[in-house]
């Protein structure tokens, strides 16, 4: 197989070996989530078990980091298993999101939001939450939702059941915010 990578030219100056070229990219790291509703379309989110004093209680979509070798399917799927008991399927793709480096977080994130349908009353009564991640799941219209989350995170939330309303996909960039309080 032939590389995408530029054959080495000696009249450019500025070409990189292969290895150089890949090491001065920007570090990234992505997460996959599901936009789950119950049946009257009110999105379904997780509460993090993880409570931070700074930013008190998290709530989520169901998802998270990518393993590597897997697509953002594969993870969205498997995260959303393993924090709730319940195997869904992906279907389009809802939101990008970006967030950019941080003290905390010291490289690019991106997020995959894929639309994971609304669930019946028994699917919701089996949900088995992971302890160790997540203390209760809730469903509440959007407005409702704005009472307990994070300017940031409404945000998302917002553009996200947007999107999943008017068949669109949102591109959300939140610049200079912090990463742990949002996916």
């Amino acid at each position: 197989m032939e590389s995408f990578l530029p054959h080495p030219d000696p009249e450019r100056s500025n070409w990189l070996p292969p290895e150089e070229f890949i090491a001065a990219l920007p570090r990234a790291t992505a997460y996959a989530s599901l936009y789950i509703t119950d049946q009257h379309g009110q999105p379904v989110l997780l509460n993090s078990s993880v409570y931070k004093p700074d930013k008190g209680q998290i709530w989520q979509f169901p998802g998270g980091q990518m393993d590597a070798g897997e697509s953002p399917t594969e993870a969205a799927i498997r995260e959303t298993r393993q924090e709730t008991g319940l195997t869904l399927t992906c279907g389009r793709l809802l939101a990008v999101h970006f967030l950019p480096p941080e003290q905390t977080w010291p490289a690019n994130k991106f997020g995959l939001i894929f639309d994971g349908g609304p669930l019946s009353p028994e699917q919701l009564a089996s949900i088995q939450l992971d302890p160790a991640e997540h203390s209760a799941w809730d469903a509440r219209t959007v407005e409702q939702w704005g009472d307990v989350l994070n300017p940031r995170s409404l945000d998302r939330l917002q553009q996200v059941a947007k999107a999943a309303k008017t068949g669109s996909t949102a591109y959300i960039e939140h610049l200079g915010t912090s990463f742990n309080d949002c996916v």
